[in-house]
Order: structure tokens, then sequence, then C-alpha cells
């Protein structure tokens, strides 16, 4: 039996502030024109937020895998447009297009040692309220984390997770000019029930692109070193677009015979085999159907 050591958890630097509209838009642009994003005061006045809010954009940046540190002799604190980061910018760069928040999803959720990892990847419950999600994280940290968190620390990731993430019950989407409101809501995976306290997974989010559902099947066949996934191995594998995309049984088949339907000129179908039904897929990676999908929509220069 393989023995997997302890991960080393990140914790705090989101400095309590979930990712708000413009903030990436932000960092992209300032990041491209000067090769940082550091907090100094000069950086907090060109892009007209305070020292906490560019420390937590900080984060966000590279927790998003929009940009990453320039890992060169020379270059201590420069930082660049990650491959992810360009063909945002490039394409979209006011984020105005759903698609580009799924993927910033997915890479944001597949960062090891995160809470937003643990809750799409392990976090079982579907209706929840705030404690038991701080304290099954708190759990987890304490069995799995080479550094548990404390229960205050707990506290302030789940916080931070949850405003990210959950839209309340009485609107269809977050709206921009709410100056709190974080877009990753308007991906409808989590809806906070305000009348009881509680917070419930959605099993059917809505306007999934089906690149973004590709983007994500792939990454788990590559993981798995394989040109296909079974839907068993979609809905119940971490990593899979059954829990990062919070797709029940029924979604996911749908979401597949989309795909199919969208991209069967690329390859993408399904075989039977042995008793299990397959999804092939062409070998791509999430980042190539990102291009294919701005390509669909006439975005990409």
């Amino acid at each position: 039996m393989v023995s997997h050591a302890p991960t080393r958890f990140r914790y705090g630097r989101h400095e309590t502030f979930a990712v708000r509209y413009g903030w990436l838009t932000k960092a992209a642009r300032h990041v491209g024109s000067h090769g940082e994003l550091s907090a100094a005061l000069s950086t907090a006045d060109a892009l007209g937020l305070g020292s906490k809010m560019v420390q937590s954009l900080q984060f966000w940046a590279e927790a998003t895998g929009l940009v990453e540190a320039v890992d060169e002799p020379g270059a201590q604190d420069r930082r660049r447009l990650t491959a992810l980061g360009q063909i945002v910018w490039e394409s979209d760069p006011f984020m105005e297009y759903p698609a580009t928040w799924w993927f910033i999803h997915l890479s944001l959720c597949q960062v090891r040692g995160t809470v937003w990892t643990w809750f799409f990847n392990t976090f079982e419950e579907r209706h929840f309220d705030r404690n038991a999600c701080v304290d099954a994280f708190l759990r987890h940290t304490r069995e799995k984390a080479q550094n548990p968190a404390t229960a205050a620390v707990a506290q302030k990731d789940v916080a931070c997770l949850l405003s990210a993430y959950a839209a309340p019950t009485s609107i269809e989407a977050a709206d921009p000019e709410d100056g709190v409101a974080s877009p990753l809501r308007e991906l409808g995976l989590v809806v906070r029930h305000d009348n009881v306290h509680r917070f419930e997974r959605v099993r059917a989010p809505a306007r999934l692109p089906s690149e973004a559902f590709l983007a994500s099947a792939s990454g788990l066949a590559a993981g798995l070193g394989k040109n296909s996934v079974s839907l068993d191995e979609m809905a119940r594998l971490p990593n899979g677009p059954g829990r990062l995309l919070c797709l029940g049984f029924d979604k996911l088949e749908q979401a597949v015979e989309a795909a199919c339907l969208n991209h069967g000129a690329l390859g993408v179908r399904t075989e039977v085999l042995g008793a299990e039904r397959h999804l092939v897929l062409p070998g791509l990676t999430p980042i190539d159907w990102l291009r294919i999908h701005y390509d669909r929509l006439g975005l990409t220069r």
C-alpha cells in the first residue's frame, strides 16, 4: 500500500477577501506592463486598492493560475502571465464570458493544500451549515496536513470560500455593481439559503460550456495516463468533472452527450469498454479547450 506524504497547506493569503469583479483584470494588466505585482504603496495606488487588498490580489492572481513567479536568476519578485493568463488576457481581458470563470475555477480547485481543493474534491456534504464545513475542514487538515489549521484559520478560509462561491437564493446572479460580490458566484455551484442559515451544492450548474467539461475530463484522463475515462471515474474521482463541476450522474451524462455533439469532429466520442461507457478524448490540454472555446466565439486574436 502506497503511503502519501502529508501535504503542506496554504492558509489565509487571501486576507479574508474573496476575488472581486475587475481584480484579475487589474492584476493581468499590471503584470503585463510592469512584470511585478508587489504590495508596495505605489502598486496599491496604481491599482486603486488598499494594501491588504493588493496582498489578497497577489494571492488570487497566482491561485487562479493566471500569474506566476519568474523562476530565473536575478528575477526575484518578478511575475509574468501564465499560459492560461496569456490566452485570457488576449481573448477576454475583462473576463466577461462565463467560460473564463469556469476555467479559472478549474485551475483554482486543483492546487494542492488549499480549502478550495478540499471543498470540491473531498468534502462530501451537499447540504451543510458553516460550522459543519469548518469542522470538516479542520478535521481534514489534522489528518492530512503537515501544518494543521487552527480553528480560527479554518473559519477564515471557509468563510472566504463561501463568500466567493455561495450566491444567495434571492438573486439569480452576482451583481457586478456590488463591490464585495465575487464573479465565482455566477457559476451557480453553491447556493446560500439565508432563511435557514445553510448552504447547498448545486448538482446542475448553469451555463457550463462543453469545453470546460472537456478540460476537466481531459485533465483527469491525463492524470490517469489514459486517453479515455469512464463515467464512473468522471463522477467519483478527485479532479474529475463530477466533483469539480458538481455534476450529478444525470447531468454528467448530458454533458458527455453535448461534448460528443459539439466536438465529435475533434475525436470526442463514447465507446463501451468491458461493461463501462467511456468518453474518448483527443489528448488536448485544458488550455487547448479554452482556446477552442474562444475560437468558437470569435474571440481569439
